[in-house]
């Protein structure tokens, strides 16, 4: 039967590792049997909250001050899992929030497989935006207010027993496969991402190289101008193992972003795909596009370089 544990992530900071709160939703049999939020403190070395992060979901260094810390959380939260997946929508950003925030307190990651209802929605469904509130709204999901960390958990559960029912199945092993996509895992020292399983000759999987699409999709004029990307130019750098470049390509323009192939002075977004960014791989040398962008970033421009896993979050958010 369709067993799972959704799980919605809010943090205090930018840094992913900073947990302050998570939703909590228990699917047993297809049906919700538990749910709760839970609130915390993030680790010592993360605990302060940025303004950016409070106005996103209301959440206050105040209101957790008695909390405890996510040590003191995490073994709370595994005993709510149990054996099952773990499911959320940009589940690369909740498994980060995990693993990040054990490396702050120097604690082993848990083992724990997941899937990600972003990139099975990506799979199953045509739609303009894959936000979780779109996906939700599309699926016929009902939805508390966005960034609640319990409300949040929630619409991702009913996304989840959403496409269960869309594609006629009932266990998460036979969604994934339906979905064409690959379970996640995470472990002290090791993460897989949920990805799909790319059949065709152009997909990264199959060459072992990153694709090289030639028409670049216009920005889409109708996209939210509130969007996290929209009106940006964003390059990309190396391939992506959560979907090709096509694919994150007509993604960025549909939420208004300017894709560029090269990076200039009116570059705002560079995403390095594979390992991610040189700067969180001490003595691996930038790729050209990489160095290019921290050279305009110390000559005072405002350019980002990103991994594929806070890509994912700007997809999402």
């Amino acid at each position: 039967m369709l067993n799972f544990t959704a799980i919605d992530f809010e943090t205090a900071n930018s840094y992913w590792g900073s947990p302050c709160a998570v939703g909590v939703v228990k699917v047993s049999n297809g049906t919700v049997v538990h749910q709760q939020a839970i609130y915390m403190r993030p680790p010592e070395a993360r605990d302060y909250f940025e303004p950016r992060n409070t106005a996103i979901h209301g959440i206050t260094a105040d209101q957790v001050a008695d909390a405890p810390r996510w040590r003191q959380v995490l073994p709370d939260l595994l005993d709510l899992i149990g054996d099952d997946l773990v499911v959320a929508h940009n589940a690369s950003f909740d498994t980060g929030v995990v693993r990040h925030a054990c490396d702050a307190d120097q604690i082993e990651t848990p083992n724990l497989e997941f899937l990600c209802t972003l990139v099975m929605a990506r799979h199953t469904l045509d739609l303009p935006a894959y936000r979780l509130p779109h996906v939700a709204a599309a699926l016929g999901v009902t939805m508390g207010a966005h960034h609640d960390p319990l409300a949040d958990a929630q619409a991702a559960a009913g996304i989840t027993m959403a496409l269960a029912h869309r594609v006629g199945v009932s266990t998460v092993n036979d969604l994934a496969s339906c979905c064409q996509v690959h379970k996640g895992r995470i472990g002290t020292g090791f993460y897989r991402g949920c990805t799909r399983i790319h059949t065709s000759s152009r997909s990264y999987a199959a060459e072992g190289t990153p694709g090289n699409p030639k028409d670049i999709p216009a920005p889409n004029p109708d996209a939210d101008p509130a969007g996290a990307l929209f009106g940006l130019s964003i390059v990309f750098s190396s391939g992506l193992d959560s979907m090709t470049r096509e694919d994150a390509w007509r993604a960025c323009a549909e939420l208004g972003a300017i894709l560029q192939k090269g990076v200039t002075k009116a570059t705002n977004i560079l995403v390095v795909g594979g390992a991610g960014p040189a700067y969180l791989r001490p003595g691996i040398k930038p790729h050209s596009k990489e160095a290019k962008a921290l050279t305009l970033q110390q000559a005072g421009q405002d350019i980002r370089v990103v991994g594929e896993d806070e890509f994912l979050r700007l997809l999402a958010s």
